[in-house]
């Protein structure tokens, strides 16, 4: 593989794992890791499995306030995804399927409990094609669409729920660009649509949401030479700065604004290095700087084991 795709591997999904009128996770429909829209070779594939744990200790409702005391939730999620990258009529796509599944548990807001959830939550389906693929510019753009099938776990009543009832298409556009033979920038765009989901709340209320628009950002350097001076059989491996932020989808409960919605700053430290030719290892840690209209993430941690044949 080029020294450009030392990443392409593609990212962490972070579904909506709590989606009621009480109260949501951040929902960031589809998150990604620095390189991850470099594409691999026509008729790779590629399995990955992701451990994400989140702990949140602040709840912000745009409506009634922050609430700080005794406010908690711990979120522990897992991922197994397939990626089938090929081309066609010379154009290169990837066909991308994500089974997110975890456990959210001391859920507190003001010491009123929001009991636990654990199951699996909805599953995605996406395919992304590549407007510009130039290894020689270390240049790409690309464009995808995701679409989440609304068959994970949900309980009707239940304040926290891992599966969100209802469904969610995200397209997402990425650059990619390589510059002073080290450093590499990715930035991402999305859009993120929602249906209704008609059993919440209550159980027979119906919950809507605006659009959410995402902005992300990947700062990235080579850090081959510098780890094989301690490693001299290191692989490729890179040290990454980040940024995401998400905005708008105001959230109503039968036509009344719930006070909640999906606006979050993060910033977050990624290191990712190959073990092998066809193993690479990522792990980044997160932290939001601003959360409005949902938990607010003190400290989050994300590891990810990706194989390559």
């Amino acid at each position: 593989m080029s020294k450009m795709r030392y990443g392409a591997v593609r990212p962490l999904v972070t579904t909506c794992l709590a989606l009621i009128g009480l109260s949501s996770l951040p929902c960031r429909a589809v998150d990604y890791q620095p390189f991850d829209w470099v594409p691999l070779k026509p008729g790779t594939n590629v399995l990955m499995a992701y451990y994400e744990f989140g702990k949140y200790n602040e709840y912000s409702n745009y409506r009634t306030g922050t609430v700080t005391h005794d406010a908690n939730l711990d979120s522990n999620t897992g991922v197994l995804r397939y990626l089938h990258y090929n081309s066609i009529f010379g154009v290169t796509y990837v066909l991308d399927f994500i089974l997110p599944f975890g456990t959210l548990s001391n859920g507190r807001i003001g010491g009123e409990s929001l009991g636990s959830a654990t199951g699996v939550a909805d599953p995605l389906a996406s395919i992304g094609v590549w407007l510009i693929n130039d290894p020689a510019r270390r240049r790409y753009l690309s464009a995808v669409v995701f679409v989440s099938l609304p068959i994970g776990s949900y309980q009707k009543g239940r304040p926290l729920n891992l599966g969100a009832n209802r469904s969610q298409t995200d397209f997402q556009v990425d650059f990619t660009q390589g510059f002073l033979d080290k450093f590499t920038i990715d930035v991402s765009g999305d859009w993120i649509s929602y249906g209704n989901n008609n059993e919440a709340g209550t159980g027979s209320q119906s919950l809507s949401q605006n659009s959410t628009y995402g902005v992300y950002a990947w700062l990235s350097y080579d850090m081959t030479s510098i780890v094989r001076r301690v490693m001299p059989t290191a692989k490729q491996a890179s040290l990454s700065i980040g940024y995401a932020g998400t905005f708008g989808g105001v959230q109503k409960l039968d036509g009344v604004a719930t006070g909640e919605k999906t606006n979050e700053q993060q910033i977050r430290l990624s290191y990712s290095q190959f073990i092998t030719p066809t193993w690479q290892a990522t792990l980044s840690i997160s932290h939001d700087i601003k959360a409005s209209g949902q938990f607010k993430q003190n400290f989050g941690v994300l590891f990810r084991l990706a194989k390559l044949f």
